[in-house]
């Protein structure tokens, strides 16, 4: 192949024609996961209906992924498509499965992690009836090792939004925590032709994708339908995964809030103070995951990034819509620019005072910011009284 826009499609299993429609598209980005694959179409098979669809898109893998899918399929009666290309990322994956996708709704799912389909196909089946753009479900973590399990880091967020209700139509303007929710494409489902009419687009080449489309998914939609119930199963722990990996990598999330941005261009200011405490919980995360020689850099960029972006009047919302305190001292600490305190909080170091007192010096941004402040100068200042007197030389 003499470019990665070019690309080879192979038909598996699939009855009818291209233009037959599905009710799902599941489209399952593949690059050098052979030992989890098969677990993973397995999860999606299992469903057993012909309304689903999956297109595997082997994004120039160079293990044995490739003859993996080829080898599940001859055992899989399911419509199938494959999709080979050079390797472009899985942002361009995504697309490449999207343009070749007959389904109603489409999905995705990383090809090392599992889904329950029947969550899915509920979801689709009552965003058809209620006249939804997107649905949503939750989504749980386990381990590869252990393969213990537990709820995602959004689970109080779905608990604040919905009580015990079971499912719930809304919107960003009707329901800025939707805002707040997983920002990962693979715990929702988009309808084709508003993904298409919308141009919802992964950026190519992008890290940390998934933030610009949901705000702009959730930006634009009429309705949304929240499903309360656990879809997806994210896997962690294992050996190569990204989003493990310490790497100059983690400075795309700063493209991605900017991106992010942009499409909330018109929002209102309860839905950007959600974007906003998202974004800053995104940023500070990634730099916990940033090399310790960029540290300093990866958080200057990102306050001077959030200082161009966050009018001044918004920090107070953003904070108010932190989950917790650290949470909350996260956003402070990136509205008052305090560099050096995000740095040492980063790499699990006790502030130095002198980062401590730049959140003293910025006392609108509340008291949790000043408390903590005072309580590091409190901690110095008794460490400085409790040391020892220096004995000169006899």
């Amino acid at each position: 192949m003499d470019s990665v826009n070019e690309i080879s499609i192979q038909a598996a299993r699939q009855p009818g024609t291209a233009q037959d429609q599905c009710l799902i598209s599941f489209i399952v980005p593949v690059f050098n996961t052979e030992a989890y694959l098969g677990e993973t179409l397995n999860s999606i098979a299992a469903y057993g209906g012909r309304d689903v669809e999956i297109i595997i898109v082997d994004d120039g893998s160079t293990d044995g992924s490739a003859q993996a899918v080829a080898a599940w399929i001859e055992t899989h009666d399911v419509p199938v498509r494959v999709i080979h290309q050079q390797n472009a990322g899985l942002s361009a994956a995504r697309m490449a499965g999207l343009a070749v996708a007959r389904g109603s709704f489409v999905g995705f799912c990383d090809s090392d992690d599992r889904l329950e389909v029947a969550v899915y196909v509920k979801m689709a089946r009552l965003a058809q009836e209620r006249g939804c753009d997107m649905a949503m479900c939750r989504s749980a973590v386990f381990d590869s090792v252990s393969e213990d399990a537990h709820d995602f880091y959004d689970a109080h967020i779905w608990h604040n939004m919905l009580k015990h209700s079971r499912c719930q139509v809304l919107n960003g303007l009707s329901e800025p925590l939707l805002f707040r929710l997983e920002p990962n494409a693979n715990t929702r489902l988009i309808r084709r032709d508003f993904m298409l009419r919308h141009e919802l687009t992964f950026p190519a080449g992008l890290h940390f994708e998934d933030f610009p489309v949901h705000v702009h998914g959730v930006a634009v939609a009429r309705a949304v339908l929240v499903l309360n119930a656990t879809g997806y199963f994210y896997r962690v722990n294992r050996n190569g995964k990204i989003t493990d990996q310490k790497s100059a990598k983690r400075f795309d999330i700063l493209r991605s809030v900017a991106l992010a941005f942009d499409y909330a261009q018109g929002v209102d200011t309860h839905g950007m103070a959600q974007i906003t405490a998202m974004a800053c919980r995104m940023i500070y995360w990634c730099g916990t995951h940033t090399l310790n020689k960029d540290r300093g850099r990866f958080f200057a960029e990102a306050c001077a990034l959030l200082g161009g972006l966050v009018p001044a009047t918004l920090w107070p919302l953003a904070e108010a819509a932190a989950v917790d305190e650290r949470e909350r001292l996260i956003v402070n600490a990136l509205a008052a620019r305090a560099e050096g305190l995000l740095v040492e909080s980063a790499a699990r170091r006790r502030p130095r005072l002198s980062s401590a007192l730049v959140l003293l010096r910025h006392r609108q941004h509340g008291r949790l910011a000043r408390h903590v402040a005072l309580r590091t100068l409190k901690w110095r200042l008794g460490n400085f009284i409790r040391r020892p007197a220096r004995l000169g030389r006899p």
